[in-house]
């Protein structure tokens, strides 16, 4: 990382700082903010953010929410008609508005979130004797650096605080040679009526994508998801998908 001389900082305008910070990959410019969405390219194998790359990224959900209608009343009267409706996406709009404005409430399902210890440990059974112990050692080495890139705590007590603002969790495990990768799926476009195999079998809408009008973002964010996603969306909007949502 280079430094400025004193000197050197005294005949920096505001421009040329910005324009450095920015070539370290913070961008500060809010004339810019969002320049990379207005004038992306169609090469979407991966994300860009400022002026770095990310591979094998998950979208964090939480930021994307604002893009589907929410009531714009969040008052006692349409709280109550909300809980004798059963009305499950207007309950959870109230739940993430009461998260973001009121501490002890936020508070509260962090601590219950992250109270469990979601410790693990690795058990290792050799059935062949005669196996060396080198592989073995290889193995069980490779496995506790998959699991310790995974950083399970942090998944689960994610997965623990969504389940407490939004009463249960939608995910979808995206193949990596690295690390557990589990895309989170929107609650409101989920559903779950069959079992297979004793699990549940999770049914998502391809309408999702739609709340993205602008039709650059919306195959930015299409492209984040797996290639199972991009295919079933593919099929739904040519209408070659059975409507029983």
């Amino acid at each position: 990382m280079d430094h400025l001389s004193s000197n050197e900082n005294l005949f920096l305008n505001s421009e040329q700082r910005q324009a450095r910070i920015f070539s370290k990959g913070f961008d500060m410019l809010s004339s810019n903010r969002y320049i990379d969405y207005r004038t992306a390219d169609n090469n979407f194998s991966k994300i860009k953010v400022g002026v770095k790359n990310l591979e094998d990224a998950v979208l964090e959900l939480g930021e994307l929410r604002k893009t589907i209608p929410q009531s714009p009343y969040y008052n006692k009267k349409e709280l109550m008609k909300a809980i004798l409706k059963n009305d499950y996406r207007k309950l959870r709009e109230f739940s993430r508005f009461f998260y973001k404005i009121n501490g002890i409430y936020s508070k509260l399902c962090q601590y219950i979130s992250f109270m469990y210890r979601y410790d693990w440990y690795i058990v290792p059974e050799i059935f062949d004797d005669n196996v060396k112990e080198e592989k073995v050692l290889k193995d069980f080495s490779k496995l506790l650096n998959y699991l310790d890139n995974s950083y399970i705590k942090k998944i689960c007590g994610e997965m623990a605080l969504k389940v407490l603002i939004d009463g249960c969790y939608y995910g979808y495990l995206v193949e990596s040679n690295d690390s557990i990768m589990i895309q989170e799926l929107p609650a409101d476009f989920c559903r779950t009526r069959y079992s297979v195999k004793g699990m549940p079998a999770i049914e998502f809408n391809m309408a999702f994508f739609d709340t993205f009008r602008d039709l650059n973002y919306r195959m930015r964010v299409l492209n984040l998801f797996p290639s199972e996603f991009k295919k079933g969306y593919i099929l739904f909007k040519q209408g070659k998908l059975q409507p029983d949502y």
